[in-house]
């Protein structure tokens, strides 16, 4: 992923540096997005996918936004706030659940948990999506899926904010998206220099 830009803030610089460093599993796969301008005056994007046993399949896929408010911003509670994407089709079991967005929710949750990424101010939306192919697309399968929108406030601990399980947490979202446990077997972690 590439370096923050010259003229960021010392603090923003180390944020952005530290989500480059933070150790994935290999099935996830980052680049650099362009970041959008009016969230925040300081802003770094990341786009991300779940690549399949193949590598030519994206199982799920998704974005992360760090913003950074110097001063702080009253509804983000703090000076950053995370914004993160996550969608991926869905098992025909798991996309007929009724609970499913409550499950989506708890699942964003668990993974922040996990990673011992502190957080507050969250808000997001679960939102499920059918397609159906008709005429010359009606040999087409059936498909569900699901998109996570949130957002959060990280918190910091006794060493500071740990950007890094903040963005391992979205990563864990997306593999459980994609119907991967968290610490998939056989999936070694990755260190930052392999990635794009």
């Amino acid at each position: 992923m590439a370096p923050s830009r010259p003229n960021d803030p010392r603090e923003f610089a180390e944020a952005v540096a530290a989500l480059s460093a933070a150790p994935l599993p290999a099935v996830i796969d980052l680049e650099t997005l362009p970041a959008p301008v009016n969230l925040a005056p300081f802003t770094h994007a990341i786009g991300g996918a779940v690549l399949s046993a193949s590598g030519e399949e994206d199982l799920a896929t998704g974005r992360l936004v760090l913003l950074h408010r110097p001063g702080g911003h009253e509804e983000w509670r703090g000076a950053w706030r995370l914004v993160v994407l996550v969608e991926a089709d869905l098992e025909a079991e798991i996309a007929d659940d009724p609970l499913l967005a409550e499950v989506g929710w708890s699942w964003l949750l668990e993974s922040l948990e996990e990673h011992g990424a502190g957080f507050t101010a969250e808000s997001g939306t679960v939102s499920r999506s059918s397609s159906r192919g008709f005429g010359g697309l009606s040999a087409r399968p059936a498909t569900t899926a699901v998109e996570i929108r949130a957002s959060w406030t990280p918190v910091p601990g006794p060493d500071g904010i740990g950007f890094g399980a903040h963005l391992q947490a979205w990563c864990g979202l997306m593999m459980m998206c994609a119907g991967l446990p968290p610490e998939y077997e056989g999936v070694a972690n990755l260190p930052a220099g392999s990635r794009r």
